[in-house]
């Protein structure tokens, strides 16, 4: 059997980014991405408020419409600067930041549907040991149906935007330089250090951001491209907050919602101001998500 660097190196994924003109060293990728994120970041802030600005200056835009449309320019500018740097500094094509794979709605779909069952599960227990109550929220149809559609839109957007920045960009540019392992290791606390100034922080739910960054990069080895883990992160996001009504990574306004959530049981449970994802269920899920995961990987014939 082969170890697990072996089998991982052979992912379709660190194929695809082999054809970068651009040599890094560790240090330099890791400055590179934050400089690559955070001018992202802020160049689309200032683009989202003078949308706003816009707006605002029709009429009046309400407090969902708001952050939906925020998230979408802001994830959507980050995305932008990805590509533009892959095409016209490393001088490859963008489909070669994980996009390359045989059927991307089925493996979009596939993933979508992954991420909508693991926080319904992570909900269910929260429902079943009396953690917290769901109560419907009231909202007219047509109101709903539009709200709703333009919150996915945007979780699409922001999903998309964080899986073609690490997962599509960044570990596959740190493997060539270490290993996957290394790869997966370093990406996955960058991804729990991207959430530590979110509220209601804690030492678990920082451990659940590197267990969900590992589950993330695991997923999108095991099928060579970002497009499952798209999906993935999108109805994990997009279900947490939109359909149970539960704050996300420490963000209590997301937008239109279905249900509206009470916390009624311990924070180690319910994760507290941070939301579900700060809890102790979560933590199982992920170790059970990542388990699968190498369950499949020992069936390819990989050491572990």
């Amino acid at each position: 059997m082969r170890n697990s660097n072996q089998y991982l190196k052979e992912s379709n994924l660190f194929r695809q980014a082999k054809t970068s003109r651009v040599k890094y060293n560790i240090p330099l990728m890791i400055i590179a991405y934050f400089l690559l994120w955070l001018v992202g970041l802020g160049l689309g802030r200032l683009l989202a408020s003078a949308v706003l600005n816009i707006f605002g200056s029709i009429g009046d835009i309400s407090e969902t419409a708001a952050v939906t449309l925020k998230r979408f320019v802001v994830c959507l500018t980050q995305i932008a600067f990805f590509f533009s740097w892959v095409k016209f500094v490393e001088k490859r094509p963008v489909r070669s930041l994980g996009f390359q794979a045989r059927s991307p709605l089925k493996s979009y779909t596939f993933g979508f549907l992954a991420g909508l069952s693991a926080i319904t599960a992570i909900i269910l227990i929260l429902l079943l040991t009396g953690a917290i109550k769901l109560n419907y929220y009231p909202i007219e149809y047509g109101y709903m149906v539009l709200n709703f559609g333009t919150a996915a839109l945007s979780w699409m957007v922001q999903s998309a935007s964080e899986e073609i920045a690490i997962r599509g960009w960044l570990i596959p540019s740190l493997e060539k330089k270490s290993s996957p392992i290394m790869a997966i290791t370093i990406t996955s606390v960058i991804f729990g250090i991207l959430h530590l100034f979110s509220s209601g922080v804690t030492i678990l739910s920082f451990t659940n951001l590197i267990l969900s960054g590992i589950f993330f990069a695991g997923y999108a080895i095991l099928n060579g491209n970002i497009w499952g883990v798209c999906g993935l992160h999108f109805a994990w996001n997009f279900a947490l907050a939109n359909i149970y009504g539960l704050p996300f990574s420490g963000f209590a306004v997301n937008g239109a919602r279905i249900f509206k959530a009470q916390q009624a049981g311990p924070r180690l449970l319910t994760g507290g101001d941070f939301g579900p994802e700060g809890g102790l269920v979560t933590t199982i899920i992920l170790l059970a998500g990542i388990a699968v995961l190498v369950l499949k990987w020992k069936k390819s014939g990989m050491e572990v």
